[in-house]
């Protein structure tokens, strides 16, 4: 086994040790592989290969659909996460993570394409608040306490600080340098964020507008907002 003497990270496999200690290195200490057509750089040959294809035409490179419904993707293991919504929990490998302890997110993410009628929703006491997901309505909860009842997670590096630990984590981003952090990219357009909700957002631009209204149930009322 070739292990890193910075991490607990081992492999079988030299190139793979070689691969990950990049990791570790500045990008000041490495060359970085860099897009020609863009400003996207990484320290990793394979992964300019996969940015690359985000350039490219339709026409130009191999499209991977989704048998079940109209998902498309250049990207062969977008498609293959994708898939994972189709199947049911019993059928879907769980993993766990050794290091924060939890098991994957498919569980919860399984709950958006199921009708309200199918699963219980928790809700809030205090507003109309209601949820899904039981640690939705824990983390929400935070909102009708005093920030003398709950504990603060604060930034070390400025004065922002949150009742939640999540917020903490996003906000942290801000103090990362662009190769520090993964880059959430835009598979129309050149669009690059720090953080995958303001990609969602951006996707809204390449959206027909005709798909975003929302309609009333009632009467003939509808709005983009």
């Amino acid at each position: 086994m070739y292990l890193c003497d910075l991490c607990e990270f081992k492999t079988k496999h030299k190139r793979n040790l070689q691969r990950h200690q990049r990791i570790h290195k500045d990008s000041s200490e490495l060359e970085l592989f860099t897009c020609e057509i863009c400003k996207f750089k990484t320290k990793y040959k394979h992964d300019l290969k996969t940015h690359a294809i985000i350039h490219k035409d339709k026409s130009e490179v191999e499209i991977y659909k989704c048998e079940m419904c109209e998902y498309e993707s250049k990207h062969k293991i977008r498609l293959q996460r994708h898939l994972l919504i189709h199947k049911d929990i019993s059928e879907v490998e769980m993993f766990k993570c050794e290091t924060l302890k939890y098991k994957s997110c498919i569980k919860s993410h399984v709950l958006k394409h199921k009708d309200d009628s199918e699963v219980e929703i928790f809700e809030c006491t205090k507003c109309d608040y209601k949820t899904k997901h039981k640690s939705g309505l824990k983390v929400h909860l935070l909102v009708h306490k005093d920030l003398s009842e709950v504990k603060m997670y604060k930034c070390e590096t400025c004065d922002f600080e949150t009742k939640h630990k999540r917020g903490l984590k996003m906000h942290l981003l801000v103090h990362k340098d662009l190769s520090e952090v993964k880059m959430y990219e835009c598979e129309k357009c050149d669009y690059k964020t720090k953080r995958r909700r303001s990609l969602k957002v951006h996707l809204l631009v390449h959206t027909d507008s005709s798909e975003l209204m929302h309609k009333c149930g009632v009467c003939t009322f509808k709005t983009e907002t």
